[in-house]
């Protein structure tokens, strides 16, 4: 007995059930409509996106920008342990380089200050509590106390040494 799953299709049967399911329903007007359509299209100039080159270079300009500050910002230091960081600072504007010397490093290493602007120039540096005395070098070979310093002292060869007092907290004594 053959059920009527088992039951096998005759050629005929195959042939009329690929044609009716390769012929797709679409209604009548369907080519009409698409050339329709493209007839239209056809008429219109297409829109090109175009970028002025000045606002590609603000874009880049604005990216690069952006990059500085993160990196610059995180370039914050932390002090190492048992120091505090004590700003110097001094205003020569005709100055091409200044740097700082004094008992705080064994007055051997000059350590640079850097320009910021207006003929300001500082630097930033870890130091116990306690007494030091320093000058700044300016050009490399001018030599002067801090004109706004906490106090001065001989250096032992007819000039003066700045003083300044860091407390336990970081701050000028």
């Amino acid at each position: 007995m053959a059920d009527e799953t088992d039951r096998l299709l005759s050629e005929g049967e195959i042939d009329a059930a690929l044609r009716r399911w390769r012929q797709p329903a679409v209604a009548d007007d369907f080519v009409d409509r698409v050339m329709a359509r493209i007839e239209t299209a056809e008429g219109r100039r297409p829109r090109r996106a175009l970028m002025r080159p000045w606002v590609i270079a603000a874009g880049v300009a604005i990216g690069v920008l952006a990059a500085a500050l993160l990196l610059h910002a995180g370039t914050a230091r932390v002090a190492p342990a048992g120091t505090r960081f004590v700003r110097f600072s001094l205003r020569m504007p005709q100055a091409e380089q200044v740097a700082v010397a004094g008992s705080f490093n064994g007055w051997g290493r000059r350590i640079a200050l850097h320009a910021r602007g207006h003929g300001l120039w500082t630097v930033r540096i870890p130091l116990r509590a306690g007494q030091y005395s320093y000058v700044f070098v300016v050009n490399g070979h001018h030599v002067m106390p801090d004109p706004h310093a906490e106090g001065y002292r001989p250096d032992g060869f007819g000039g003066r040494n700045s003083v300044i007092i860091v407390g336990s907290r970081g701050m000028a004594a």
